[in-house]
């Protein structure tokens, strides 16, 4: 996002402020005497030494939006930015601000609320502008991480935007804020105190958020945590609701049967007028309910002539339903901020808007032009606190300037010393003890003649204490329109269904009834007896005719599927060598689950559950909860039972677990259609295509004309493939099952636009129609129409509200296919036929189906036919394949075996490769070679990371292909340290000190010649430690596993290293006497060294061979 940016320079406050202070009238809000009373502010024959010989220069950094429409009216920088300058001169006309001795510099950013980047432009007003204190940030999320950066810097921060989140008050580590506006907390817990004053237990919260206010989201988190902290109280529904009448009759349905005491935090007034018709029109008004209304809006400062009633239309647009609102209103309690001052607020507007185009601002540009010359400009909502937050930010300055001025920048100073109270734009300002501003709430209900009435008030007493103060001499008159002015209660008499009312005079006397009424019984017993023999007479018919579809789920049986004679089995009944294993693997991303047994647990994970049934696999469809079946309802189970379609799935029976309905289907092996689309469907051709698209209609017509009527849940995951790649359609039927079963994501991917806006679950014959439409353009795409949501610009619900909203049916899949063929625009004509927005212009499926043979010519479509041609062609390029590859293979392997070969000794990897399990080995001798490189933290801090890598690789190459000539093995290298070893894991004698030695001479050799291209002058320099003595060696790891040593050996030599000279080889006494023992070797005994860990150790000095001319020049050797 493009950040604006520029900086206000005051270059000193007595040429500007002189002129500005003259300019404008005085508001006269601060009382000298009263702020240096609160602020307990010292007179001057007591205050501090000015310690500064010249004028302080504060840097003060705003974050503010500008040119976004979001936020223009509430914080936006042409309707808001000149208030900084009211409330400055406010404190120079005070004399609380020092013209002579302070210099003010404004720097402002526009990061229009973009927390990246607002997070980066912190930082850089921090790093770069060097600011001494923040105001800001007006937006609530990205100012939880301004907060915390200035924290760190220890810069403090006075926030006034709107109400700040908990977060900011309540986290201990944030310590440099300050709050000229309440936190999300203040009303949470003046809530939590209203509701315990009321002796209320069980409340619901329905809330809203938006894209401008989240404000009420932090609110209802913020009750229930507190809620759940400290009372007995229940949030018995927590709900968020929208602008849509369908969300707020979902949550109040489900309040009435739980609450009747609602709290509703609405920001938008419209909506707030729109829920409450809501409820009256659910006949949700009346002396059982109360709704709190919270209104966490800033706009009391504007004029009061202004005001709109809630229960007022002010949409513009009439509705004549502001009669009915107002008598909603009757049952609501309003719940708001009070904010009341003094000050002309009509004077505040003028001096905003002609401040912009004055000096500092001197802002020419058309929104503040147009501002200033309109009579009716209405200054930003937030503007008042901006002002408030410079006379509090000045007021604190010149306390901490009295004091402590050498803290005059302190985070920590200036908090404490701005927690006093002061009159301002924004009426009485009092701040706790955490620096955030006291909440001060105020109850009002409409009473009989239709006004407003405070008639409560609560206040934050003592650090998140809150009291609440009845404003009124009796309780009773809030509940004016209640039954006896009484209380409501929090739960029912007769329960929230009316269930539990007193019992009546014929409920009171029944048995007594049913005595007296014992003549009567008797006369009807032979005919009850008669009944019960013809009924238990049907039942068992019933029983007998219900063994057709109801399953034992004793029946249903575990699957092994390591199994070897169960797989030859499956194969050999299915005709295919695919083992059940891999045919299971094949379906399992759609959900469906292996089922090992008759444990609960089987049926509590996933949709879809596999089992045995009569020695053949079935696949479980799984619905939570038992379900009572009716007699209809299992007459329908038979008839479900009885189809057979060659395109619809066999539907075998209903079985219940011990806590699930389970419907059992027949298991096809080819998975489903989505399988089909993710993986080779782009081979087919287009036979196969319309061979495909001609099974789903007949599967369709069937259910079309069956008393099943339609599928309703068409997707291209019910359409599955039976061993022929005949499409067989699944999870059709069961109607009074699946209306308890909201569609999924993917199912409403498939769903048409007018099932989308009713909600109905069952679909239609229009509605599968669409579906066939969506599907059949994946076939034609041959892939899903929906992807996956990574690798789309969409998420499903997005896709799902496009489809919704457009009227006009718009929004629909792009078709991608070649359309030179005939067909093929034949068939693209029949689905945008299917997917019309009009459901009574999309084709029957008889004509689908008509259109689809006309599409071939009327060719028959044979599948197998297609299948057979496909296999012998597949056959023919079967065998070069199979060489082409096995030469890859051969190829590859040798690749991975040289890869392989320098990451792990030869020997060990061989082992590895075998399948053999490497144990750890202990080696009673081998020698050790450690090397570091010297200042490499220095070198590192003059040049770049990239650079640092590419002169550590050549380096380290040249060391490789030294190594190469030696019987040696490179371990490791972290960072700049090198690690080498000889005598492992071959054991070669005591061949491994010499190997080690002259590989170490000739790194020394090498070393001179090597150059750093980006530092020529540089000379670079190592340090090498060795040591020989006993380790071990092993695999460590599995992925990415590496040969390691262990061992005192291996540490000893690390030492000698450290303890080394840049440009030496350092040896202990035990490679000094092998050497020895060895010959050839020039050594010089450096003495006893202190080695930590060690003590006192005798080293040595490697400096060259005898025979050689090339010998160490050793230089302060001890």
């Amino acid at each position: 996002m493009l950040i604006n940016y520029f900086i206000l320079s005051l270059c000193s406050i007595i040429l500007v402020d002189s002129q500005s202070v003259s300019n404008s009238t005085n508001y006269t809000l601060l009382n000298t005497t009263k702020i240096l009373q609160n602020f307990q502010i010292p007179p001057y024959n007591k205050r501090v030494t000015y310690p500064f010989n010249t004028s302080i220069k504060i840097n003060i950094g705003f974050l503010i939006p500008k040119d976004d429409d979001e936020f223009e009216d509430t914080v936006g920088y042409h309707k808001t930015a000149s208030a900084v300058m009211i409330g400055l001169n406010e404190l120079i006309r005070a004399g609380f601000i020092d013209t002579k001795k302070i210099l003010f510099e404004f720097y402002f950013r526009f990061s229009n609320c973009s927390v990246l980047q607002g997070t980066k432009t912190t930082i850089e007003l921090l790093q770069d502008d060097d600011v001494d204190v923040f105001f800001g940030v007006s937006c609530d999320e990205l100012s939880d991480f301004v907060s915390v950066i200035a924290t760190a810097y220890n810069t403090p921060v006075y926030l006034w935007g709107p109400t700040i989140s908990a977060y900011i008050s309540k986290t201990d580590y944030i310590k440099s804020v300050v709050s000229t506006s309440i936190s999300t907390s203040d009303y949470s817990n003046s809530l939590k105190s209203l509701v315990e004053y009321f002796n209320w237990t069980k409340v619901a919260f329905v809330y809203m958020t938006n894209d401008t206010h989240s404000v009420c989201g932090s609110v209802q988190q913020d009750f229930v945590n507190s809620i759940l902290i400290t009372t007995k109280t229940v949030v018995v529904h927590s709900g968020e609701v929208n602008i849509t009448r369908d969300s707020m009759t979902f949550n109040l349905a489900a309040i009435a049967k739980v609450a009747r005491i609602v709290i509703t935090c609405i920001p938008d007034n419209f909506v707030k007028r729109k829920f409450m018709l809501t409820a009256r029109e659910m006949e949700m008004t009346n002396e059982e309910y109360v709704y709190i209304i919270v209104d966490v809006n800033d706009t009391v400062l504007e004029n009061k002539n202004d005001f709109i009633p809630l229960w007022k239309d002010a949409s513009g647009v009439y509705d004549g339903k502001d009669e009915e609102a107002l008598e909603a209103f009757k049952y609501a309690l309003l719940f708001d901020k009070t904010i009341e001052n003094n000050v002309n607020m009509k004077k505040f507007a003028t001096d905003i808007s002609h401040g912009m185009l004055n000096y500092p601002f001197n802002c020419n540009d058309t929104k503040c032009i147009s501002n200033a010359n309109d009579p009716n400009f209405r200054y930003s909502t937030y503007a008042p606190y901006l002002a408030d937050t410079m006379i509090l930010y000045g007021l604190a300055l010149n306390r901490t300037l009295s004091t402590t001025p050498l803290l005059y920048n302190d985070a920590k100073t200036l908090k404490n010393n701005s927690v006093y109270p002061f009159e301002g734009f924004t009426g009485t300002i009092v701040l706790d003890s955490g620096a955030v501003r006291c909440g001060y709430f105020y109850l009002r209900v409409v009473g009989n003649d239709s006004t407003l009435h405070t008639v409560m008030t609560i206040s934050e007493f003592n650090n998140l204490t809150y009291t609440v103060n009845l404003g009124i001499s009796n309780e009773s008159e809030i509940w004016w329109n209640r039954k006896n002015n009484a209380r409501p209660l929090d739960t029912p008499i007769c329960g929230f269904l009316t269930d539990n009312c007193p019992k009546t005079f014929w409920e009171e006397y029944f048995i007594i009834i049913i005595v007296g009424s014992i003549s009567i019984v008797c006369i009807v017993i032979a005919l009850i007896i008669v009944i019960i023999l013809l009924r238990r007479s049907r039942l068992r018919q019933q029983q007998q005719l219900d063994m057709l579809w109801l399953i034992e789920y004793r029946e249903l049986k575990s699957i092994d599927i390591k199994d070897r004679m169960f797989n030859k089995s499956y194969a050999s009944l299915n005709g295919s060598q695919k083992s059940l294993k891999g045919a299971l693997e094949m379906i399992n991303n759609e959900g469906i689950e292996i089922r090992n047994g008759l444990n609960i647990q089987d049926v509590e994970g996933k949709k879809y559950i596999v089992y045995q049934y009569n020695d053949e696999i079935v696949v479980g469809e799984k619905f939570k909860g038992h379900i009572d079946i009716t007699t209809q309802e299992r007459q329908y189970l038979r008839m479900l039972r009885n189809i057979d379609h060659e395109c619809l799935n066999k539907f075998l029976g209903l079985t219940e677990s011990p806590s699930n309905t389970i419907c059992v289907w027949k298991f096809c092996v080819r998975g489903n259609l989505k399988d089909l689309l993710r993986s080779k469907l782009s081979e087919a051709d287009p036979y196969f295509v319309v061979a495909l698209m001609n099974d789903i209609v007949s599967g369709i017509q069937y259910l079309h004309f069956s008393k099943i009527n339609c599928h309703g849940r068409l997707t291209s995951s019910c359409c599955l493939l039976d061993n022929h790649y005949q499409v067989k359609l699944t999870k059709f039927g069961l109607p009074f099952i699946r209306k308890q079963e909201r569609k999924n994501e993917e199912e409403k991917l498939y769903t048409s636009p007018e099932l989308l806006r009713s909600h109905d679950v069952l679909g239609s014959k229009e509605g599968d129609i669409y579906s066939f439409g969506i599907i059949s353009a994946e076939l034609l795409n041959k892939s899903l129409e929906w992807p996956e949501e990574e690798s789309r610009n969409y998420s499903n619900s997005e896709i799902i509200s496009r489809v919704r909203n457009s009227m006009n049916g718009s929004f629909r899949p792009i078709i991608r296919y070649d359309t030179r063929e005939r067909w093929v625009k034949d068939v693209i004509t029949l689905i945008k036929e299917c997917w019309d927005e009009d459901p009574h212009r999309r084709r029957k499926i008889d004509m689908v189906k008509k259109m689809i043979k006309n599409s071939m010519n009327n060719k028959k479509i044979n599948m197998m036919d297609y299948m057979f041609k496909k296999m012998e062609n597949y056959a023919s390029h079967l065998e070069s394949e199979v060489m082409e590859r096995t030469k890859e293979l051969v190829d590859e392997k040798k690749k991975s075996d040289i890869l392989l070969y320098r990451m792990i000794p030869k020997s060990i990897a061989d082992e590895i490769k075998a399948g053999r399990s490497v144990e750890p080995e202990y080696f009673a001798t081998a020698t050790v070679f450690f090397s570091d490189v010297v200042n490499f933290t220095v070198l590192c801090s003059q040049c770049t990371p990239l650079q640092v890598v590419s002169f550590l690789n050549q380096l380290y190459s040249q060391f490789d292909s030294i190594i190469e000539k030696y019987d040696a093995y490179k371990v490791e290298t972290i960072g700049d340290a090198y690690l080498v070893v000889s005598g492992i894991p071959i054991r070669n004698d005591n061949r491994h000190g010499e190997m080690i030695a002259n590989m170490a001479l000739g790194f020394m050799k090498a070393l001179p010649m090597f150059k750093l291209s980006f530092l020529p002058d540089y000379k670079l320099n190592i340090r090498i430690g060795l040591h020989t003595g006993s380790v071990v060696a092993g695999v460590v790891g599995q992925q990415m596993p590496r040969y390691c040593l262990f061992g005192d050996t291996v540490n000893t030599a690390s030492r000698m290293e450290s303890n080394g000279m840049p440009g030496c080889i350092h040896i202990t006494s035990d490679m000094y006497e092998l050497l020895s023992l060895l010959g050839g070797f020039d050594m010089d005994c450096r003495g006893e060294v202190m080695i930590k860990g060690k003590g006192l150790m005798t080293t040595y000095w490697l400096l060259g061979l005898t025979d050689d001319e090339f010998t160490l020049k050793m230089e302060n050797n001890n």
